[in-house]
């Protein structure tokens, strides 16, 4: 047995267990650890050493670290704003897309919607030479938020505010919109702002949470505001909507001499007629008021000074369409009776029966377009079958590819079940015929009494004793629920609606005035010119 013994040092840090030894060395032998003053160490196990691994004592390594995650970096600055134009480009390219493939439009519509978003960014760069006419700004503020403002005051007020600049600049979401209609309005589809505002309100088009359909890694380089801008929380407003169209149209005229066309009225108008189950007479004299009052449906430039009916050429057309109902449906119970059976109104609309076809058929769930205005009070009452809607809609809404804030094996104890395919909309053509069709039924004819006869001296006629409802609280039950389904099909406000009917009742009276003074003219002229012939 050899003699030599091959001593070690401790690591640095250990030594003797034995109390009071402070040898510094140890040697192994026979399996077991002894120090250099012959101290057995507790707690050693020899471990066999591979060949490869042979005089490596000393050798410092390193623990491997675990790559982690790739993360991508937020972008801030112009960086930031350029991102935000591509997230917001990449919606606008689906929005159109949507449009063309499910709703049938020309596949025009996309270059159309294209070009007017490259001249929108052409301006974006630029600073500001002549005022605010930066369109939509961003905001941080809720697209909800906003009330209803006189159209012409928006027009007039923005030439005295200062340039703005930086994101403030940016678009918001709801241009989209706005862009998809301008398109829309150039080629002379025949398509109402309130079909558009229903296809966002309803989800059927991309609009609430858009930032769903952009891609993950571009969604992460966005920063909070502009991540923000594109997850819409609050219900969308027609009249937000009717204010931003608005808006581009005086943009593009400012800036590039841009002039729309005037919409396709007659057949719009022909649309809102039988939407709302109105007899066909009441078209030609929508289309008799527009020639009389010099409507030619088109938005205003920035030249013109405007009252508010005229600044938006859809509330101009319902509100004709609302007057000419009135005209020769009224409301109340009062007996008008027509001078002949060519008279539009020998046949009347019976209203409570209007109002029975028209309304809304009545369903166990949610009706789709309302899951955003549920409030924690309003779950606490609903019914099995509107909890179920609503819990599907928000899975299919705000359930996203984000990584979870729970632990994964909490979540794995709720697993969400697949979902069933959404309802398709039935088109509105296919819902108003068959209505139309029993309205149409249901008128009642009139018998009628001619000028000659010596009683029509005390009856009243069709147009009189015509009666204006310049308020909301002053509507009768019938024409509220007229007025409401008007509203509903335009997109915009009862209260929008109320105020253009009043407006366009004046225009009204006064164009009467001005025709019976051109007549009292006109007899007195003709009275002094027999009187110089004699």
């Amino acid at each position: 047995m050899s003699s030599y013994i091959d001593y070690h040092r401790f690591p640095r840090g250990e030594s003797c267990t034995e109390e009071g030894c402070r040898s510094r060395k140890y040697y192994i032998e026979d399996g077991k650890k002894f120090c250099q003053r012959g101290h057995e160490q507790a707690g050693f196990t020899q471990t066999q050493q591979d060949e490869d691994d042979w005089n490596q004592q000393g050798r410092k390594t390193r623990k491997k670290k675990e790559e982690k995650e790739k993360v991508e970096k937020v972008l801030s600055g112009l960086d930031a704003s350029n991102h935000y134009l591509e997230c917001f480009q990449l919606i606008l390219r689906k929005q159109s897309r949507w449009l063309i493939e499910v709703k049938g439009f020309p596949p025009e519509l996309e270059i159309v919607v294209r070009d007017l978003w490259t001249s929108r960014i052409q301006d974006l760069h630029k600073p500001e030479e002549r005022g605010g006419y930066g369109s939509t700004m961003f905001s941080s503020q809720s697209e909800g938020e906003n009330t209803d403002t006189d159209g012409a005051r928006s027009m007039s007020s923005r030439r005295s505010k200062g340039s703005v600049v930086g994101k403030e600049k940016l678009p918001k979401l709801i241009e989209t919109l706005g862009l998809c209609y301008l398109g829309m309005l150039l080629l002379r589809l025949p398509v109402s702002l309130g079909e558009l505002y229903k296809w966002a309100a309803k989800e059927e088009m991309i609009y609430t949470r858009a930032i769903k359909e952009i891609p993950k890694d571009m969604r992460t380089r966005l920063p909070p505001y502009y991540y923000a801008a594109l997850e819409i929380r609050a219900q969308l407003k027609g009249s937000s909507l009717y204010r931003t169209v608005l808006q581009l149209v005086e943009f593009y005229n400012h800036q590039f001499e841009m002039v729309f066309p005037p919409l396709n009225a007659p057949l719009l108008i022909f649309k809102h007629v039988r939407d709302l189950g109105l007899p066909v007479e009441i078209y030609p004299a929508v289309r008799r008021l527009s020639t009389m009052l010099g409507f030619d449906f088109s938005y205003p430039t920035i030249t013109k000074r405007v009252h508010e009916i005229q600044a938006y050429p859809e509330i101009q057309i319902i509100s004709m369409i609302i007057l000419a109902t009135k005209l020769s449906h009224p409301f109340d119970s009062i007996t008008r009776i027509p001078e002949s059976d060519l008279d539009p109104t020998a046949l009347k609309l019976d209203w409570a029966r209007w109002r029975k076809t028209m309304g809304e058929r009545s369903s166990d769930g949610l009706k789709q377009g309302d899951e955003i205005k549920v409030t924690d009070t309003d779950v606490l009452g609903m019914s099995e079958k509107k909890m179920d809607d609503y819990l599907d809609w928000y899975q299919r809404t705000w359930i996203d590819d984000r990584d979870a804030k729970m632990a994964e094996q909490i979540l794995e104890l709720f697993p969400l079940e697949e979902l069933p395919p959404k309802p398709v909309a039935e088109p509105m053509q296919e819902q108003s015929i068959p209505r139309v069709k029993q309205v149409q039924q249901d008128l009642i004819a009139q018998k009628p009494l001619p000028l000659e006869d010596d009683e029509s001296e005390k009856i009243n006629r069709p147009g009189e004793l015509y009666r204006r409802y310049r308020r909301v609280e002053d509507l009768p039950e019938n024409a509220r629920v007229f007025y409401e389904k008007a509203a509903e099909n335009t997109g915009s406000s009862l209260k929008m609606l109320v105020r253009g009917v009043v407006q366009l009742e004046t225009l009204m009276e006064n164009w009467n005035l001005a025709d019976r003074k051109r007549r009292l003219l006109a007899e007195q002229q003709s009275v002094s010119s027999s009187d110089d012939e004699d």
